[in-house]
């Protein structure tokens, strides 16, 4: 598998990788935010080969968290699954209230800025914003080291079915009229010791995608 990489996103404090959003890595090195991105796009891939995010939200979550967890992840601390048939109000809000508990604030200050970002970028918002359909949906995987050397990462799934048709921006700070909203997240840690494990066995795997993934500083 080839990954295109835009020329700052190496330096960038967050991503966008299809509709995933990681933040947290200005401070990580190379070698982490390769490994993280790399099991990214494994789960990515696994999870699209069995089930479509549109229609089955929870079942591909699963999926994507369990091939984190087959490359040596650690799930850690209760899941947030969340489904609400009649939601209106702020995404944002829930999102803190629900997934926030699983990060520290700096992490959510990270993935705030990061949304606004996107938010003021006409190309990447095309990523999350269709032209047909109601579907609004994202990942958002915040990074972050421990104290022991290892990774903790956050995989949160957000999906909207919004009641009114707006394409124009990201459903993250608007306010929202009455729709349905999943919203799941899950914690999980690795050891330095197991990502050098772990490293050669995800890179070959992702050689075998038959498809370029991209990657774009925000």
């Amino acid at each position: 598998m080839d990954i295109k990489q835009g020329a700052e996103s190496a330096d960038s404090d967050a991503v966008v990788l299809n509709d995933v959003i990681v933040t947290g890595r200005e401070n990580q090195t190379l070698t982490n935010r390769q490994f993280v991105n790399s099991c990214i796009y494994l789960a990515i891939y696994e999870a699209d080969k069995r089930y479509n995010s549109d229609r089955q939200p929870s079942e591909w979550f699963d999926r994507f968290v369990g091939t984190f967890w087959s490359t040596g992840w650690g799930l850690e601390d209760e899941p947030v699954d969340i489904v609400m048939p009649q939601f209106s109000g702020s995404v944002q809000r829930i999102w803190k209230e629900s997934a926030g508990r699983l990060l520290t604030h700096s992490q959510t200050v990270q993935v705030d800025a990061a949304m606004a970002s996107i938010e003021k970028d006409a190309l990447l918002l095309k990523k999350f914003v269709s032209l047909e359909g109601r579907i609004y949906k994202s990942q958002i995987v915040p990074m972050r080291s421990n104290s022991l050397g290892g990774l903790e990462i956050v995989l949160s799934q957000i999906r909207l079915l919004k009641s009114v048709f707006s394409p124009t921006f990201l459903f993250w700070q608007i306010h929202q009229p009455m729709s349905q909203l999943d919203l799941r997240a899950r914690k999980l840690v690795i050891k330095r010791r197991d990502i050098e494990a772990s490293q050669a066995v995800v890179e070959k795997a992702i050689r075998e995608i038959p498809y370029k993934l991209e990657e774009y500083p925000i």
